[in-house]
């Protein structure tokens, strides 16, 4: 299996493609994950990452393409399916994600305030 073979399984299999990236293959995606998984070609073989919160960790080498890609291919496949709404719950969180940050925003501030009074006290 190649790269654009795996690519083409990930979506038959239903894996979001907002789980992974592999650069040179996969398609732009609009909204990434905080955690999704990289595979990328190097000079001595394959490497698997998850990229969490800006951070790329390694988290496996393989000397060739069809290992490695098997590898990424389990690794997503094999994950429980999103609940059957959970497209609709997306769409509604990305509608009023402005909403949701406000919100947060305000919570966050009203905590920190609350905090800073109950110093001084």
């Amino acid at each position: 299996m190649n790269r654009v073979e795996l690519e083409e399984a990930l979506r038959r299999a239903g894996v979001p493609e907002a789980e992974y990236l592999i650069p040179g293959v996969s398609r732009p995606c609009e909204l990434r994950l905080d955690a999704y998984y990289v595979l990328r070609a190097e000079d001595d073989g394959y490497l698997i990452t998850l990229y969490e919160r800006g951070v790329e960790r390694p988290l496996a080498r393989f000397r060739t393409e069809d290992r490695a890609c098997r590898h990424l291919y389990d690794l997503l496949s094999r994950r429980p399916s999103p609940p059957p709404d959970s497209a609709e719950i997306i769409a509604d969180l990305m509608a009023h994600r402005d909403e949701i940050q406000r919100r947060a925003r305000e919570q966050y501030d009203r905590a920190r305030r609350n905090h800073a009074e109950s110093e001084d006290e």
